[in-house]
């Protein structure tokens, strides 16, 4: 399935079940994305489609990620958020166990060496002494930790904004070549057939799946050679590498 039809796809997907449960019906809070590996991500609600990727936050933990539609299952997806379809709940909250070097809540089994009447009597004793006068007060101005930047001035947010506008068409790139080489690769096994117009439009349709191909795979090549170039640009402004990540 080409990028452009799975993309619109997968929103179909998410704007039938957003109008079910907007209809009446509740829908459940997870939301699960199969990957065309089998693996299953599952967000705390219907991800929101960004460019090329599906942006959501994980049911377990909350974190914020986003994935390709490329790399996505339709079908499975849609099998997944049917109604009716088991919803998955998160992990349980382990208890944490003590460190080597702390105590645990010991509650009634602490036993105290002093009775409340000596306590007390304690207190009083050390009132009918003379307090010591008190301390002025003094302001401590707030320290100011200044965020990092590079030799230009620019932070993190600046590297990481160009970081994943040239990584989502990377990945994108990459997708449509390995569409284009597969269809080429399917298109020069077919068969030519006996007439002249059928040999006619397999010549045709060898030759668009060769300049599709092309096309394709020097587009994936020129994306990859600007990636290079933004991790030499930021090398060179002294940015820090996490944040290309």
């Amino acid at each position: 399935m080409k990028a452009g039809a799975l993309s619109a796809a997968l929103v179909g997907i998410l704007a039938v079940l957003a109008g079910s449960a907007a209809g009446g019906e509740k829908a459940a809070g997870s939301w699960v994305v199969v990957q065309s590996d089998g693996a299953r991500v599952v967000f705390d609600s219907p991800p929101v489609r960004r460019g090329t990727r599906l942006v959501g936050r994980l049911l377990s933990g909350g974190a914020l990620v986003s994935l390709p539609l490329a790399r996505i299952d339709e079908a499975a997806t849609r099998a997944a958020n049917e109604p009716g379809a088991p919803k998955p709940t998160p992990p349980p909250a382990a208890t944490p166990a003590p460190g080597p070097f702390e105590t645990p809540p010991l509650g009634n089994l602490v036993k105290l060496r002093t009775s409340a009447e000596e306590a007390r009597a304690h207190i009083e004793g050390a009132r009918k002494g003379t307090p010591a006068p008190p301390r002025p007060a003094r302001e401590v101005p707030p320290v100011e930790v200044a965020e990092p930047t590079d030799l230009l001035g620019r932070g993190e947010r600046y590297w990481r904004e160009r970081a994943d506008e040239r990584r989502e068409a990377l990945e994108a790139a990459a997708a449509d070549r390995q569409i284009a080489e597969r269809t080429l690769a399917e298109a020069e096994r077919a068969w030519l057939g006996l007439s002249e117009a059928e040999t006619t439009t397999y010549v045709l349709y060898l030759l668009e799946a060769r300049e599709r191909a092309e096309r394709a795979r020097q587009r994936h090549l020129g994306e990859q050679q600007r990636w290079e170039e933004l991790g030499e640009e930021a090398r060179k402004a002294g940015a820090f590498p996490g944040w290309l990540r």
